[in-house]
Formats: structure tokens, sequence, C-alpha cells
């Protein structure tokens, strides 16, 4: 199927506006996808606030230099889709993990921030804990000494009204 030139433009134009809003980019391999699977995908990764977009690699090429990411999609093998993750990039590499657990989809690479990431990389991102979680763990490292504190010092308190309770006896 040909594009026309008006068409090909306003795809640039698309991942240009992307690439400026992301804060991931994740390239995965859709090959042998089947419809429904790829509406469950586009569906998951809306609640992460993610996009996946797919496009002629030459069509990214120009839009990555035209936004000044140094990337050449080219390189990329077989069929690409382009995730972009415009919230947690880390929930995102999660839904796409999911997926690629059901051979529905593979990692191919992205981009985090300003470094590039190989499939490798990007499955190791997908395995780290979210946002909230750490904040949680976090929040349970800070608090356990003042907890542990607290029963102390409330073991005293025990201890000596239990005396006292014996004494009344």
């Amino acid at each position: 199927m040909t594009i026309t030139k008006d068409k090909k433009k306003e795809i640039v134009k698309d991942i240009s506006e992307n690439i400026a809003k992301q804060e991931g980019v994740f390239f995965i391999n859709f090959k042998g996808i089947k419809g429904d699977d790829s509406r469950k995908l586009r569906s998951e990764l809306r609640k992460v606030d993610a996009r996946v977009m797919v496009a002629r690699k030459t069509l990214a090429k120009i839009a990555f230099e035209k936004e000044g990411v140094d990337f050449d999609p080219l390189s990329l093998e077989g069929e690409v889709g382009f995730v972009f993750s415009f919230g947690d990039a880390i929930r995102t590499a999660k839904v796409l993990q999911k997926f690629a657990k059901e051979e529905l989809v593979s990692f191919l690479g992205g981009v985090h921030g300003e470094k590039f990431l190989t499939a490798e990389d990007a499955q190791m991102l997908a395995k780290l804990p979210s946002r909230e979680e750490l904040l949680a763990k976090l929040l349970g490292t800070v608090a356990a000494p003042m907890g542990g504190l607290l029963h102390v010092l409330q073991g005293n308190t025990k201890g000596l009204i239990t005396v006292l309770a014996k004494a009344k006896n």
C-alpha cells in the first residue's frame, strides 16, 4: 500500500509530537499479533498513559532526527511498534513485559530519558518495583525504628503495671 506524501508528513509530525512529550519510548516486535491481542495491548497501555504507534522505520528515523534524538530505527529487526510512555515508563514496561511473557510481543530496545536501552535493559526496567512500591518500602524503613522505640518504651510501662497489679493482690 502506497502512502501519499502528505500522509507521510502527518505520520512524521505525529511521531515527533509523541517523542517530544514522552517519558520513555520502547521498541517492540509485534509480528504475528492477532487483532484481539492488539486491541487488548492498546487498551492496557492506555490505562498506564502510554500509546503504541506503528509506522515505517524510515519515517520514524526522520522524526527522531527532527527531535534531536540520535537513534536509527532502521537498525531494529522485524515489524517495529513504538510505545510512547507519557507517564511512568516502568509501568509501561511492566505492561509490555506481561505481553512478552505471553509471547505476543518482544522487546527490541528503547529510550528512557537520555539513555538508550537494549532489549535486556528494557526487560530489566520492567522488573523494577513501581514508584509506589518503592515509596511504601521507604516509608516502612523509616517507620520501623520509631515503631521499635515505641514498643520498647511501652514495655517498661506494661512491666510496671504488671508489677503494681501483682503487688496489689
